[in-house]
């Protein structure tokens, strides 16, 4: 099959968007996940095994090799009217960050005052914007890309900066999950850059165990968050006794 790495690619993302493990993978082939490791690098798939896989993801080979052919790239960002359209309605905005963590259509309808149709419309906006595929039976395939981010400086960046900056920082960090580290000093811009990178490394890392726990039971994760910022400043109640 000349296709193979395109199909391969095209399984590998839906794996991901629907939150599906190599693990699991192994488990409906009856091999080792290291056997299926092997299978992937070495693209030595059978037609049955990919037959396998492809009931796994819920569809046929024949499905499988057809959207593998006509798969859209995942979305790494928005337009910022997709995202004042998401931001202008709080419920809407709650929800499609739920979903950005893996939450299911029942565990919308179970957790939050919403109704069915309510929540379907929202997820059908959602698919609209490329950010998921709404599946039957309101089953949600995630089509954000492993980087998707907000616009810098865009509504929901905005939003985030007016309404939840304050309300996040207003904790007394008291509580032995909670961190609170200010480091304040004088630095060169070849320190600065080094800090600004290592702080970016420090965000994909939190990103990626973020994504990590969505394969977890809800009840046994707990809504965090975690603020990264820096930048050259100095305390502007001693800025008056500067000469000029």
């Amino acid at each position: 099959m000349s296709d193979i790495p395109k199909i391969l690619k095209f399984i590998k993302a839906q794996l991901k968007a629907q939150r599906l493990t190599y693990a699991q993978v192994a488990e409906t082939l009856d091999l080792s996940e290291a056997s299926v490791k092997r299978l992937f690098s070495s693209r030595n798939f059978s037609l049955s095994r990919l037959e396998s896989v492809a009931a796994m993801l819920g569809m046929s080979l024949h499905q499988l090799i057809l959207e593998s052919e006509n798969h859209i790239p995942n979305v790494e960002q928005l337009s910022v009217e997709q995202e004042r359209v998401i931001v202008a309605d709080p419920r809407f905005l709650l929800v499609t960050y739920l979903v950005l963590n893996g939450w299911s259509y029942a565990q919308l309808l179970d957790k939050y005052q919403f109704d069915q149709h309510q929540i379907v419309q929202w997820l059908a906006q959602l698919d609209r914007m490329k950010m998921i595929e709404l599946l039957p039976n309101n089953k949600i395939r995630m089509r954000t890309s492993r980087d998707f981010h907000w616009i810098q400086g865009g509504p929901i960046e905005q939003f985030v900066l007016k309404h939840v900056k304050d309300a996040f920082l207003s904790g007394r960090f008291s509580q032995p999950e909670e961190t609170l580290k200010f480091v304040s000093g004088f630095v060169s811009q070849t320190s600065m850059i080094k800090i600004q990178q290592k702080l970016e490394r420090l965000s994909h890392e939190v990103h990626q165990i973020i994504e990590e726990d969505t394969k977890l039971p809800l009840e046994k994760r707990h809504g965090f968050s975690t603020l990264l910022a820096s930048r050259f400043w100095d305390f502007e109640i001693f800025a008056q006794y500067r000469r000029e």
